[in-house]
């Protein structure tokens, strides 16, 4: 049956119906048509109507798919998993996506007519701050179209200014037991977590512990030896790692420390790192942004609260492994209160063997720091 239009009589908008033969290995395919033309003027929708009968004629004669438009994308990306937070309609909740009206002047744009100036001119409109822009804006659409297989040509805004975030304790520690509370429970996931957050260490170096050669409960320490900068160190445990370690069915047994949930150990992705699905599973539970609140950011936390809590430069640099100035940026984080509420929820951080330091600048002056 041929393409017709067909006009509501109470909306006063042309719809486009009826079908058209698809062509697949040399097999004809009817494809339904119902679509809005979203118009309430007849040559316009005519003229949709002869669009879409020349994309299908496009698909006959050069076997390529017609490239969708923004909206088609979006609403794909997200179907398949992708995330929804800045893209997603205020109102559209559920298993039903509406696209946000900021993005109305590429909605309607196929894919590949998208241009960089179109995307960076609208950005402005909506977002004056480079950072947001950067994250609300940029972000999510070149996020939709790479899962749509383009590679846009779209250079997001700098990000000159280094921002440290970090969790409070008492986050830290919801965050961990909405883990230890997850659909697929297993010892490990929340250990893992509750051991980025005590001890500082970068998630890498965190799995490659051995669970007999790297670590003693007895003693409270743990020897990361798959380091970024290649030199191995020793790291104190506090009481609340050494709690949660000593659930581990495999502590004091060869090979990886920290397993999956299905007790096999983890392997790095080639060039992305670890895969925790947990952890961001979890951070949108508590309605933060996963862009932002990665595993990496323990390590900030861990940093910030050591700092408030021992005032020891010497041992927050050592511990950390930092030979960068990056351990400064913590300093300056120095709230006394939030190494209280760390202490009180075990994340203790003195040491009966350690000296500290307190004042920052003795690192500072130190020669090749």
């Amino acid at each position: 049956m041929p393409l017709k239009l067909r006009r509501d009589e109470k909306s006063g908008i042309w719809y486009v119906t009826g079908s058209v033969t698809i062509w697949r290995d040399g097999q004809p395919h009817p494809l339904e048509i119902r679509r809005s033309t979203k118009v309430r003027d007849k040559d316009q929708a005519d003229a949709i109507k002869r669009q879409i009968e020349n994309e299908a004629a496009e698909r006959n004669i050069t076997g390529r798919e017609p490239v969708v438009t923004f909206r088609t994308a979006a609403q794909r990306y997200v179907a398949n998993g992708g995330e929804a937070r800045f893209l997603r309609a205020s109102h559209s909740a559920g298993a039903r996506f509406e696209l946000h009206r900021r993005f109305d002047a590429i909605a309607g744009t196929p894919l590949d007519k998208i241009t960089e100036e179109v995307v960076e001119t609208e950005g402005r409109r909506h977002y004056p701050n480079d950072a947001t822009r950067r994250r609300q804006w940029h972000g999510p659409i070149i996020a939709v179209m790479r899962a749509n297989k383009f590679r846009p040509e779209i250079q997001r805004p700098s990000s000159n200014e280094k921002r440290t975030h970090f969790f409070k304790p008492d986050q830290a520690i919801h965050l961990i037991n909405l883990i230890s509370a997850s659909r697929y429970r297993n010892p490990w996931s929340p250990a893992l977590v509750t051991f980025l957050f005590g001890q500082g260490s970068r998630v890498g170096e965190t799995l490659a512990i051995d669970g007999r050669d790297d670590i003693s409960l007895e003693h409270r320490y743990a020897m990361l030896r798959d380091t970024k900068n290649g030199k191995e160190r020793m790291v104190t445990l506090c009481p609340r790692v050494v709690a949660a370690l000593s659930t581990l069915p495999n502590i004091g047994q060869r090979g990886p420390l920290f397993l999956r949930y299905d007790g096999r150990p983890y392997e790095e992705r080639e060039g992305r790192g670890y895969k925790l699905g947990f952890w961001k599973r979890a951070v949108e539970a508590m309605d933060f942004d996963t862009e932002i609140f990665t595993p990496h950011v323990a390590r900030h936390s861990w940093a910030t609260w050591f700092y408030s809590q021992t005032r020891d430069v010497v041992r927050l640099k050592a511990e950390g492994g930092w030979e960068s100035d990056e351990w400064q940026r913590y300093v300056k984080l120095a709230n006394p209160s939030i190494g209280e509420m760390a202490k009180k929820l075990a994340f203790n951080f003195s040491s009966e063997n350690a000296q500290g330091t307190d004042f920052a600048e003795s690192l500072r002056e130190r020669p090749g720091n």
